[in-house]
């Protein structure tokens, strides 16, 4: 170890931070939901109490708080595995501005039916934007009918919180900032009244250039912000003709300050009548920074003129959403343009050009209700899921003991600490986990496991040359580098082209790839080096015993079946996606198909649990129910679930009566002539009726059509990933390797997403979400095995070159020698997903469904679908040239005697 210093510090050194960064996730899971309450009400208070601590105080509450599982340092979970906040958002198109809505129509000519859809729209991406602003985590924002919006944050308990941050309009408004007699005044009967506990909390800036301007001290912002409300609701504390209002968070470099203003209550101007907003490069500080024009109509623009002459020399707060964004001095007269700067970034200056010009058309928005939900997956299922998840892993760990022995061990030293380092990643970044991110993290510890499989047997083939101890761990390393990092290289690529196009799930999933990729690498090519070392320098190791199951000499003619069995793939897909097609949208989940959301209370004397409905719902016709508990606030039924349905089998219909909001397609018109008993509320009822004692024990409280969850964006996104993937992965193959390897390698991988959807529509399952995980993680699994296979055919070819062996036999020869390896991976692999698919519970079948056939069809297709495309590449060029040359030989007059047109090889007789 003394030899490798800085490797020894390095590996230790990185898992203490694993361990740092794990250590509160882990803990946090472990508390109740009680005493996870009672110390973030705590913390609280202890953020806002006034006084400074010094350095070394800093540290030690930190540390403290690390110690007690400090919530900014959690892993934070998804909605499909855990609760949130749930709400239906009105949309009042009645309230709308006669003038606004005239306007659209005469002047843009937009019928009243669109204008409905683009209001419905943009509250939704207002929506969507405040909460990924707020610092939600894969928040879902989808339509309901034509006139709501379904909003759910998952992990947030807090919906007075949610409330407040949806129902801000956002609307721009220009106030000029009262003096500082009066300023000094509000504030001194403020902190009066609260008995000198608002002054202390302030401090005068010298950050801005604005005098008397007063700002926020670290840590207190929250406290004053509630101190300020609540002044605002005492009669005459604040004078009517004032309010108070802060700046906009600081950027990321900036003095994290916030500061304080006291504007006129009467604006001078609002954005009633604002017509468009762009963000340009603000010039005055050489581009570094962002501002916002803007353009008023004719008649504003001489209102606001005549009012910004009258203030000539004040200071004009530029204000949306009740946050000061600048306040510069009035110079000159206002008009019908104008620029707002604020230090912007181009992020923050194009969102809020965007945020502006939504709301020039001001739509009030309602609640129309607001809960508290479970885990869609729930509870049951996750349990099941870890519980699999942790039993195939142990069988994992247990066969490579018993296979490799000592170095096995050391195999699994690695992917323990790879699970170390992947989770401690996640916590830093406060990535969140999904199930598709699960799918990640299955996907990596498959790859971790393959690389020490690909080092351990090299080492065998050097035991086997006869080397010492120290020679066959070092040759089993530098063989096996080049297979390690082009499989891990190509899947890496993939997961960064869907983190920059993807989203969503998507890119939820890549991102805990890219992070596994680099942890898996670096517990196989360092860690296990390491340990192997120190176990040799100590003399604790002295020779390495492997078991054989695939004796060395095995040669299995594979290329020798390489006809039948891709005529059979070709037309095992042509079927499969013929009849992929032909189900058209019942090939599809909830999530990507318009379903009905339903909320019904069962009347039972003892707790039913949602797996249970899940269960009866799915016997009684409904295709993969979504069930998941249901907490309103204000209502405190038990056995409430909110139930999501996508395919309605049996002529069922949602009923004009009970929605009035359904959008009818022409299959939905001909379900709405089903009668009333054939309703899906009555089929609900009906269905849960057996678990209540009876159908009318079971209250249907609502029931209304919504949007897709994923939408055709996600459609899209996912598209333009997995195309710009490919372009990628071609274009490193090509230079790693050769344009013929390339071209196979996403033959292959093509084939085997064809085959999995074929057989999805051939057992009559659905592509949801969860499938859409799996089959990325197939992309990555078909690659990297793919890959592997190639890396020891471009060996073989340099090794056998100008030995007279043909192609075909040197192929054969190279996947013999990985025939070991690519079982060992697939039979490890598959042990975790069989035990998920047959003990994770029903919600996670088709997920883990998905995982086994992607895994088999992936090993197949590395062997008789990537090989011998190479191989058929290679005849076609070869042909090719033939033909070329024989061309030239007929267009060049030649006293040579003409060569053979026939070509120079036959089937199968390459030579290399």
């Amino acid at each position: 170890m003394k030899r490798h210093l800085y490797r020894t510090l390095l590996v230790y050194g990185v898992l203490l931070l694993g361990l740092v960064y794990v250590y509160p996730t882990m803990g946090w899971m472990t508390l109740s939901d009680a005493q996870r309450a009672e110390r973030l009400e705590r913390w609280k208070k202890e953020d806002q109490k006034v006084e400074r601590l010094g350095y070394w105080a800093t540290v030690a509450k930190k540390a403290s708080r690390w110690a007690e599982f400090d919530r900014d340092w959690v892993i934070n979970l998804g909605l499909d595995l855990q609760g949130g906040v749930q709400m239906v958002v009105g949309v009042d198109y009645n309230a709308l501005d006669p003038k606004v809505k005239d306007r659209l129509i005469n002047e843009q000519k937009m019928t009243e039916a669109a204008i409905k859809k683009e209001m419905q729209q943009q509250v939704l991406q207002r929506i969507e934007r405040r909460l990924r602003g707020f610092g939600a985590s894969e928040p879902i924002v989808q339509t309901m009918g034509d006139d709501q919006i379904q909003v759910q944050v998952p992990g947030e308990k807090d919906i007075e919180r949610i409330r407040n941050l949806i129902f801000i309009r956002s609307f721009l408004t220009f106030h000029i900032v009262a003096g500082e007699d009066e300023m000094v005044k509000i504030i001194s009967d403020i902190d009066k009244h609260f008995k000198n506990d608002f002054v202390p909390r302030l401090e005068r800036s010298a950050l801005r250039e604005e005098q008397g301007l007063l700002a926020v001290k670290d840590g207190m912002f929250e406290r004053v912000q509630e101190i300020v409300k609540e002044a605002a609701t005492v009669p005459g504390l604040i004078p009517d003709d004032k309010m108070i209002a802060f700046s906009k968070d600081p950027l990321p470099g900036e003095p994290q300050k916030h500061f304080i203003y006291v504007l006129n209550k009467e604006p001078l101007m609002t954005g009633d009548n604002l017509t468009q907003a762009g963000a340009r490069p603000d010039e005055n500080t050489g581009g570094s920074k962002w501002m916002i024009l803007f353009n008023l109509n004719a008649a504003a623009g001489r209102e606001f003129g005549e009012r910004t002459q009258a203030n000539i020399d004040k200071p004009m707060a530029i204000v949306v959403d009740n946050v000061v964004l600048s306040a510069p001095t009035i110079r000159d007269r206002i008009t019908t343009s104008g620029q707002i700067t604020g230090n912007f970034s181009q992020d923050e200056a194009v969102g809020l050009a965007i945020n502006l010009n939504a709301g020039s058309l001001p739509v009030p928005v309602r609640e129309d209700q607001a809960g508290l939900v479970g885990p869609s997956l729930g509870a049951d299922s996750i349990n099941k899921g870890v519980e699999s998840s942790i039993v195939g892993l142990i069988i994992v760990c247990i066969f490579m003991i018993v296979y490799y022995r000592v170095a096995g061990l050391v195999a699994n030293i690695a992917l323990f600490m790879n699970a170390l380092l992947l989770l401690g990643c996640m916590a830093y970044i406060q990535a969140t986990l999904t199930l598709p991110g699960i799918a990640g993290v299955i996907l990596t510890l498959g790859m971790a496991v393959d690389a020490n499989v690909l080092i351990y047997e090299r080492m065998r083939e050097e035991i086997r040359n006869g080397k010492s101890l120290l020679a066959c761990i070092e040759g089993g390393y530098a063989h096996a580098m080049n297979a390690i990092v082009d499989s891990n290289v190509t899947t890496l690529i993939a997961g960064v082209v869907l983190i920059q196009f993807g989203s969503g799930p998507v890119k939820g999933f890549a991102i805990t790839l890219c992070i596994g990729i680099a942890s898996s690498m670096f517990t196989a090519l360092v860690v296990t080096r390491a340990v192997f070392d120190f176990l040799a320098s100590k003399k604790w190791l002295t020779k390495v015993y492997f078991m054989h199951l695939i004796p060395s000499d095995t040669n299995v003619p594979f290329m020798k079946w390489r006809r039948p069995l891709m005529i059979a793939s070709v037309v095992a897909i042509v079927g499969g996606l013929g009849l992929f097609f032909a189900r058209g949208d019942k090939m599809y989940g909830v999530e990507f198909t318009t379903g009905t959301n339903v909320i019904a209370s069962l009347k039972a004397d003892s707790p039913i649990s949602a797996e249970n409905v899940r269960a009866e719902l799915t016997g009684s016709g409904f295709v993969e129910p979504t069930v998941t508990a249901y907490e309103q606030i204000g209502n405190e039924k038990a056995n409430r679930f909110m139930i999501h349905l996508g395919e309605v089998a049996k002529g069922a219909t949602v009923g004009a009566e009970q929605t009035g909001q359904a959008e009818q397609t022409d299959q939905s018109k001909t379900e709405q002539s089903a009668t009333p008993d054939n309703s899906i509320a009555s089929r609900v009822q009906e269905s849960l009726g057996k678990l209540a004692g009876a159908a009318d024990k079971v209250e249907i409280e609502k029931i209304d059509m919504v949007g897709p969850t994923v939408g055709r964006q996600l459609k899209v996104d996912a598209f333009k990933a997995i195309a710009w993937a490919s372009i990628f992965l071609l274009i490193y193959l090509w230079f790693r390797f050769e344009l013929r390897f390339s071209v196979a390698a996403l033959v292959a991988t093509a084939h085997d997403v064809a085959f999995t959807l074929g057989l999805f529509a051939l057992t009559g399952r659905q592509v949801s979400l969860g499938v859409v995980a799996a089959i990325l993680t197939i992309i990555g699994y078909s690659m990297n095995d793919t890959v592997i296979v190639f890396d020891r055919i471009r060996e073989d070819l340099k090794l056998y070159r100008g030995r007279g062996m043909t192609l075909l036999e040197i192929m054969n020869k190279s996947v013999n020698q990985t025939l070991s390896r690519t079982l060992i991976t697939s039979t490890l692999t598959l042990f975790v997903v069989i035990v998920l698919l047959f003990r994770g519970g029903a919600t996670i079948n088709d997920f883990a469904f998905a995982l086994a056939l992607g895994i088999i069809i992936g090993t197949y297709s590395s062997i008789f679908i990537a090989s011998p495309t190479v191989y058929y590449w290679e005849r076609l060029v070869a042909r090719f040239e033939a033909r070329k040359g024989t061309d030239n030989d007929d267009n060049t007059p030649s006293r040579r005697r003409r060569k053979s047109t026939k070509p120079a090889v036959e089937d199968g007789a390459t030579t290399v």
